[in-house]
């Protein structure tokens, strides 16, 4: 287990580096782009996010499966012959219809961007490939440079870009920049395992996608759905109200969302090449996810709190007054994201035990709930009341799949439930502080600073408790000294 979480630190200090630069920066960007300009960023990514996801058909998650290095090999020229077929089509579709799309969003502003879409789906999804491979190589140092160089770069094209000229394309371009660093240093680790892929003929690619075909028929569907489920919500806030109120989304999404979701994607990868391995060995996963899970919800449940006491004061002191509406969005949204950070990780189980067809029940029974609610929610007329319903569903829907997660993997739901109440009554206890605060009205420069404080008392008691942790913190921290 010290060798599982060293892997995790070393993608999540990278992370952690990265989301200090996002922290840093993301003020700076918040006063050079106009909710408008986040807006129009929010509806090209979610369309890219949508394409991209499953440019490969979802074969990329079979890459840690094959017990020889070369099987994985094949997958992964699998892999990379779908992108480019994925990024041809693309090309043509936006070449003839990006004037039809944007008025069809009521957002023609999107139009003149459409053109960047090919690019960014192509960068995206070669670097989640090689990211993969570099994970099953366990060159785990690697992806974490990756992502922390990439983050650098992208986060200085945007605010470059913002500074000359601000516009969508600044935010755009700064996105397809960060996955365009994480090609380039991943392809650089990837030469060295060339041998691996000259092995690789037509036939054993024809037979690797024979074999894993439950990836395109259950995988892929479920991640088109999962898909829609994330993107869905910017296209009805843009039809039924305004791309401000977009932007608001999108800004409560990147300043909160990002950092959960980086940490526990860190997380996630590691997670799902050592449950391959556990379960090739032993046949079961039960003893890595509940170690996982326990770990995500002591990271992840302080941060909730916090943001659900404080959401608005937090959002206008660090990225101006005109962003207060989106610290509202985030109190509304952090229970969905806290399920969601203890349960998307651990979910790559069904995967690993190719019982893919559970994850496409669920994604389209959410699928089909969120579009309920956005629906009743647009047609209120109040955005705040479509926040609200989607964020419920989302808790009341991920809680369900979460707790049949663990019951398929053999942990005891009971203690899991046990675990998160533990939890929740430690962080409510100690932001006891800032909720008598917020009553008395002080003043929220003080109220940060004792949020400051209360953060370093949770996440040091976090790290004595559980002592494998500290001990791979700090074995990491000394290598990077020793180099």
């Amino acid at each position: 287990m010290s060798k599982f979480l060293a892997n995790v630190i070393k993608l999540g200090s990278a992370t952690i580096l990265g989301q200090i630069l996002g922290f840093i920066v993301t003020p700076i960007l918040s006063r050079l782009y106009t909710p408008a300009d986040f807006g129009i960023y929010q509806l090209f990514l979610s369309i890219m996010v949508f394409i991209a996801i499953i440019s490969s058909l979802s074969y990329y998650g079979a890459i840690n499966l094959p017990k020889k290095h070369e099987d994985g090999a094949g997958i992964v020229l699998l892999c990379l012959f779908l992108i480019v077929i994925t990024s041809l089509f693309t090309t043509i579709f936006f070449f003839v219809f990006s004037g039809y799309i944007g008025q069809v969003l009521n957002a023609p502003g999107l139009s003149s961007y459409l053109f960047l879409l090919p690019v960014a789906i192509l960068c995206n999804s070669i670097a989640y490939v090689l990211a993969l491979w570099l994970s099953r190589k366990e060159e785990f140092g690697t992806v974490a440079k990756a992502n922390l160089f990439s983050s650098i770069t992208g986060k200085a094209t945007s605010v470059s870009a913002g500074i000359i000229s601000p516009s969508p394309f600044g935010l755009i371009f700064g996105t397809i920049i960060n996955d365009f660093t994480i090609v380039l240093i991943t392809l650089k680790k990837t030469i060295p395992d060339f041998h691996y892929f000259q092995k690789v003929s037509l036939n054993d690619i024809k037979q690797q996608a024979k074999e894993y075909k439950n990836f395109p028929k259950y995988v892929a569907v479920t991640n088109l759905a999962n898909a829609a489920s994330g993107s869905i919500t910017p296209f009805f806030l843009m039809l039924f109200f305004s791309p401000i109120i977009v932007g608001y989304y999108a800004m409560a999404q990147m300043t909160i969302n990002a950092p959960l979701k980086l940490i526990g994607n860190s997380l996630g990868s590691v997670f799902y090449q050592k449950a391959c391995i556990e379960k090739n060995l032993n046949g079961s996963v039960k003893n890595i996810v509940k170690t996982v899970h326990t770990r995500l919800i002591s990271m992840g449940m302080f941060p909730c709190l916090l943001i659900m006491i404080m959401g608005p004061e937090l959002f206008t002191f660090i990225l101006g007054a005109q962003w207060t509406i989106a610290g509202l969005y985030a109190q509304i949204f952090m229970p969905w994201f806290f399920v969601m950070f203890i349960s998307v990780p651990i979910n790559a189980i069904y995967s690993v035990l190719e019982m893919q067809q559970i994850s496409l029940r669920f994604t389209v029974v959410l699928l089909i709930s969120r579009i309920i609610m956005l629906l009743i929610g647009g047609y209120s007329g109040d955005p705040v009341i479509m926040m609200i319903l989607f964020s419920s569903t989302g808790v009341i829907l991920w809680s369900w799949m979460n707790f049949y997660t663990l019951k398929i993997a053999g942990v005891s739901v009971r203690g899991a439930i046990d675990e998160i109440i533990l939890y929740l009554v430690f962080g409510i206890i100690l932001c006891s502080p800032l909720i008598l605060g917020k009553y008395f009205s002080i003043q929220s420069t003080v109220l940060i600073i004792i949020a400051v404080i209360i953060s370093g008392i949770y996440y040091s008691i976090i790290f004595h408790r559980d002592t494998q942790l500290k001990k791979g913190l700090f074995d990491f921290v000394r290598n990077i000294f020793q180099k």
